[in-house]
């Protein structure tokens, strides 16, 4: 509580309130290089210092103060005074004080630099996409023209479009056919000799049986390398009860790594020659920038939890594969689209999951929280998708 009043003290005059600090256990996440050695150089003479001086200490007080105890060295028959053991004690005392004085600088210091380094690194970030409403003619067109150009940029050298998933005002998904035909129109005009033509029997999602990986459908051969085949497919999840406004994605996947690697969005009404009135925002409030220092931490892959809401995970998706270098496995996501499965969980490290949070007309709300395999879940922030007038009807 003093702590707390002396911050709000400080605050009040003016002056800036220090980071708080790491424990020692973390500082060393912190540091640099030349720190590290530093800080493992001083750690050594504090250690050594307080060791020193709690042997003095301890044969104070087993001494009694300065009379010689009972195990004190002999030397021809004789025992050390009492002024020699209070001297030779204190001796110890003042030599560990002073090895842990000399070390204290360089620890204060450095610790001090890990907390604003930390501080830095955990404080709360946004991620936010804008989307300017678009006619449904031109997001088809330009969403597949991104994407083409990326699989070709990235060596594929055949796309499977699977179809489409449609979420509806009423919860209801279906496949609807004019979006999968939308994008295959669009995709031709561009580049006709990548898109793989549909199997007489239709795609489906069968699972990998070492040491192949798994497959688009029985009669289709497993990718053998990553960038060989890619995966695309179309989502679309209704922001209104009719279902005439809504967020539309456009997906593209690695066939061999199963992992999501372009991901296009846009606020839209399918099959209208106008586009949708007013403005629709997403973003991501991180509140200790768990995305970035996720992905800095390694290669992860990340699912979505059974509880997970739809449009809060198709959003999360998004953000992670085009603001982080999180991956999102494909598997779940073409189980729903082409059937097949079961998807299963092969590489997934963790599960983003999507809580629906109330909220007021025109915004939806996600509290979302990562879910590391066989650990707690880590509460992330808030999600908000604001659908609202443009400012020019205002």
């Amino acid at each position: 509580m003093n702590a707390f009043l002396a911050s709000l003290m400080l605050i009040a005059a003016g002056e800036v309130v220090p980071p708080p600090l790491v424990p020692d256990t973390e500082v060393v996440r912190y540091l640099k290089p030349n720190e590290l050695v530093e800080w493992n150089t001083s750690m050594r003479l504090h250690s050594a210092g307080e060791t020193r001086a709690k042997t003095g200490l301890s044969i104070l007080k087993t001494s009694g103060g300065g009379s010689a105890p009972a195990n004190a060295p002999r030397f021809g028959g004789l025992t050390e005074t009492p002024e020699q053991v209070k001297a030779r004690t204190q001796k110890l005392i003042d030599e560990g004080n002073a090895q842990i004085q000399q070390a204290l600088p360089s620890l204060t210091r450095l610790r001090a630099v890990a907390a604003v380094r930390a501080a830095e690194k955990t404080k709360p970030i946004a991620f936010t996409v804008e989307l300017a409403p678009a006619a449904w003619s031109g997001v088809a067109s330009s969403s597949a023209a991104r994407l083409q150009k990326l699989a070709r940029d990235t060596g594929f050298t055949k796309v499977h479009l699977l179809g489409a998933i449609s979420l509806l005002g009423d919860g209801k998904l279906t496949h609807p056919p004019e979006i999968s035909t939308a994008i295959r129109n669009a995709w031709s005009k561009g580049d006709d000799g990548l898109l793989a033509p549909a199997p007489a029997d239709g795609y489906a999602y069968i699972p990998a049986v070492a040491p192949a990986v798994a497959s688009l459908g029985k009669g289709l051969k497993p990718a053998t390398e990553p960038k060989q085949v890619a995966i695309l497919w179309a989502e679309y999840y209704a922001l209104s009860a009719d279902g005439n406004r809504g967020l539309f994605f456009l997906r593209l996947a690695d066939a061999f790594t199963m992992r999501l690697i372009g991901s296009e969005v846009a606020y839209t009404e399918v099959g209208a020659l106008a586009a949708p009135a007013g403005i629709c925002e997403a973003s991501l409030r991180d509140e200790r920038s768990f995305l970035p220092r996720l992905a800095e931490s390694g290669d992860w892959v990340l699912g979505f939890d059974r509880a997970s809401h739809p449009l809060g995970s198709a959003l999360i998706a998004h953000l992670s594969v085009t603001q982080t270098k999180l991956g999102i496995a494909a598997a779940p996501y073409i189980v729903i689209v082409a059937g097949g499965g079961p998807a299963g969980n092969d590489g997934v490290r963790a599960k983003w999951r999507a809580a629906a949070l109330t909220s007021p007309a025109g915004v939806s709300a996600f509290q979302i929280t990562s879910i590391p395999n066989g650990a707690d879940g880590v509460e992330v922030g808030k999600l908000t998708l604001k659908v609202g007038a443009s400012a020019a009807t205002k």
